[in-house]
């Protein structure tokens, strides 16, 4: 249970809020590259942190990201030319170029100074592995950019896809870090037969993963200097446990679990809004190219041009009650959009000072102690990101004895450890 006010601290996003403000000191990916393919092509809209935004390529296909709003009668530069070099508003034929600077301004007279005075609010942008970055925070405090595992592999190995999901950013990211919930939610009631490297069927999970026959797994939280390694220990059979771990990249990135052999999973859950998030799936293979129709057939997201779900709270998801009897736990098709029902169904911002929680709760207990404590100003964070080596890192579970420890079967890299004596936590 979480006090009402701890809530709302938590969920707030918006400009000028304190998570809000906590959220623009990082690199947030804002739209994948090919959404802007082409120089001169239509502005795109773009909601983040709730700030009306577009983003365009110009004549040379540099990215601008910018205020939505025209600084001179604030209509709508979505409408605008995107041309030689600059976005020029229909309206009264403002321009500005990619870093928000004002080129002219033909409605003054020619020898008018105004605009050197005006500039439209833009933001710092990278283009990596066919996404596009934006930084929302204060230029003079810009960090360097992130670097991920998955980045240093080639774009054949990588698929990513942003969704719109129908709810705050916090329910999305706990359910990332909530082991049990696969035993129910992501269970297929049979075996099928399913390539080595996909984690599951748009069924779900077979019942033989180590996810999915072990409710509830033991579990352990480790403190890292990246954030939270959240430990599953499940049995595999009489003489080996399956290890598992969750990566908790503060403040909004998650490496879910995954066995040796099985592809990796990257996530970002970025506050749209307050009621809604955009929420990132960059999914890799270590060494070969990916099963990128596998990989999307067994998510199960199907998205209109907005990224917005068909499969969603107003058709129930195309829950299939029959398919409970002999498919699968939930009657939804779709890893990825079972999860999206779960958390939409609890509202847009679930109330959770109503919460009962248990053991199996362990992670998102010490993700929101850990955003609280950031939040508040309680604690520092004793390493920036910048500042730890992120292409060492991804999910990788192991099977083995019994007579190991956690600690001892999937031991943390020396380089992401704080250094403390007592630093996890078990149940």
């Amino acid at each position: 249970m979480l006090k009402t006010e701890d809530n709302k601290l938590l969920t707030q996003t918006d400009a000028g809020t304190p998570m809000g403000e906590l959220f623009r000191k990082y690199w947030i990916p804002v739209v994948n590259s090919n959404e802007i393919a082409e120089p001169n092509g239509k502005p795109l809209k773009i909601k983040i942190l709730g700030e009306d935004l577009l983003i365009f390529r110009d004549s040379e296909g540099k990215v601008g990201l910018v205020d939505e709003k025209c600084p001179h009668r604030r209509t709508s530069l979505s409408l605008g030319i995107n041309a030689d070099c600059g976005l020029t508003c229909i309206y009264h034929g403002w321009k500005f170029d990619v870093e928000g600077n004002c080129l002219d301004i033909p409605s003054e007279p020619a020898e008018s100074k105004m605009k050197k005075a005006i500039h439209l609010k833009s933001y710092s942008v990278q283009e990596k592995n066919g996404i596009i970055w934006g930084y929302l925070g204060p230029k003079e405090s810009e960090p360097p950019f992130p670097e991920f595992y998955w980045m240093g592999l080639p774009d054949d190995q990588l698929i990513s896809e942003r969704v719109w999901q129908e709810c705050n950013y916090l329910q999305v990211m706990e359910n990332d870090v909530d082991y049990v919930h696969a035993a129910f939610l992501h269970k297929a009631l049979n075996e099928q037969n399913i390539s080595s490297e996909l984690l599951s069927s748009d069924l779900g999970i077979n019942p033989s993963h180590p996810l999915v026959k072990n409710p509830p797994v033991k579990q352990a939280v480790e403190n890292t200097n990246y954030g939270k390694r959240c430990i599953g220990v499940g049995v595999e059979d009489e003489d080996n446990f399956a290890f598992m771990e969750i990566h908790y990249i503060f403040p909004f990135y998650t490496f879910p679990p995954r066995m040796e052999g099985e592809d990796g999973m990257w996530h970002a859950f970025i506050p749209r809004d307050d009621h809604s998030t955009w929420s990132w799936d960059v999914q890799f293979s270590h060494n070969k190219p990916i099963d990128g129709a596998g990989q999307s057939q067994r998510r199960g997201l199907i998205l209109d041009e907005n990224f917005r779900k068909l499969r969603n709270l107003g058709n129930d998801y195309e829950q299939d009650r029959d398919l409970m009897i002999d498919g699968n736990y939930s009657g939804i098709r779709g890893i990825a959009n079972q999860d999206h029902a779960v958390t939409e169904t609890m509202g847009p911002i679930v109330d959770r000072s109503k919460e009962h929680l248990g053991t199996s709760d362990l992670p998102l207990i010490h993700i929101r102690r850990m955003l609280l404590e950031q939040v508040k100003g309680l604690k520092k964070k004793e390493k920036e990101l910048h500042e730890i080596p992120l292409k060492k890192l991804f999910s990788c579970g192991t099977v083995d004895s019994k007579t190991k420890t956690w600690r001892e079967a999937i031991p943390l890299q020396e380089s992401f450890q704080l250094g403390t004596d007592k630093h996890f936590e078990e149940t």
